[in-house]
């Protein structure tokens, strides 16, 4: 009985997942966090998109990452989802003297999603996979605050104690 009702559940995320990566399908951005609710650890982080060249201006960097990451799960009194992370961006040293906007041989950056607004949860037993969703996810670039905004979604496993994020730059600033 165990067995069915988890298969059950695995065929429900995996459809919404094939819906979720249908609308969001080449996102700009994705994040994948593991081990959230001891210490959080970006096991991936893809930026893609129209904002690539001014994140990356070399074409040829390479991502560093922090362990300045924080993920703040759901509760009872607080039906959102919010994380922040910290990386840098490493520039290819034969790029970076023929391209002379920046000075270091690296940029750093935080992205953060402050409310990140549950909207479905699967539940089997006391295991729940949430599904929430935020416009107003941001990229920082901390030299000059220049700020990429995102439209995009969040799955929370408590089961694989994983979080995924995928957006879609929406907008940024002018800095």
């Amino acid at each position: 009985m165990k067995f069915k009702i988890y298969s059950i559940m695995l065929i429900l995320v995996s459809i919404f997942t094939i819906s979720i990566n249908s609308v969001f399908g080449d996102s700009d951005f994705v994040l994948e966090l593991i081990n959230v609710n001891t210490v959080p650890t970006i096991s991936n982080l893809e930026i893609d998109g129209e904002n690539v060249e001014e994140l990356c201006p070399t074409s040829n960097c390479k991502l560093e990452f922090t362990n300045n990451s924080t993920f703040n799960p759901p509760n009872p009194y607080n039906t959102n989802i919010a994380h922040t992370i910290d990386f840098k961006l490493l520039y290819n040293s034969t790029d970076a003297d023929s391209f002379p906007i920046k000075k270091e041989p690296s940029e750093k950056f935080s992205e953060s999603m402050n409310s990140c607004i549950i909207y479905n949860v699967i539940e089997n037993n006391k295991e729940k996979i949430y599904f929430c969703r935020d416009q107003t996810n941001t990229m920082s670039r901390i030299s000059d605050s220049k700020v990429w905004y995102y439209d995009s979604i969040g799955i929370y496993d408590t089961i694989k104690n994983t979080y995924t994020v995928k957006g879609d730059l929406r907008d940024n600033s002018t800095s």
